[in-house]
């Protein structure tokens, strides 16, 4: 009975450490960011092989280091400073291109749901179902919005 006492203490122990580990890293986690010689974008929590442009993403702070090929691994420091030159993030969206097909599309839709049938939809399960009052306006407003987006 001892033996399986002490057996579930050190699992205990283990996996109480391995979890406060995982709340450390996560608290203060630095993510490498780079293109790989295929084009895709590779995220990583180690920096890339030598000879490889990349960016150091502070998780806590939302700030990005670039770092040029030359210069090699930067240290693990996530909190910005000037000597380690971190940028905020441009977090504005890329402008969107007026689009003949969706605009007509976003106008069809917006001429359905104003007509006083009854509609029918597929919902997230893929089950179809009658669009209530709430949901009709919220198709609406989609709607609006891509006319407003995609219209000239």
């Amino acid at each position: 009975m001892k033996r399986v006492a002490t057996t579930c203490a050190l699992a205990l122990t283990i996996a109480a450490s391995t979890l406060l580990g995982s709340f450390a890293t996560a608290a203060g986690q630095v993510v490498y960011r780079w293109t790989d010689e295929r084009g895709n974008p590779v995220n990583s929590d180690r920096p890339p092989p030598k000879g490889v442009d990349y960016e150091v993403i502070s998780t806590s702070s939302s700030m990005v280091r670039p770092v040029d090929a030359d210069e090699g691994a930067v240290p693990l420091e996530v909190k910005p400073s000037p000597d380690n030159q971190f940028e905020p993030v441009n977090s504005s969206r890329p402008k969107i291109e007026k689009n003949p097909e969706y605009c007509q599309r976003a106008r069809e839709n917006l001429e359905t749901l104003d007509l006083k049938v009854r509609i029918q939809m597929r919902n997230e399960q893929g089950e179809v179902h009658f669009l209530t009052e709430e949901e009709r306006a919220a198709q609406r407003e989609k709607a609006l919005n891509a006319i407003e987006v995609y219209c000239e």
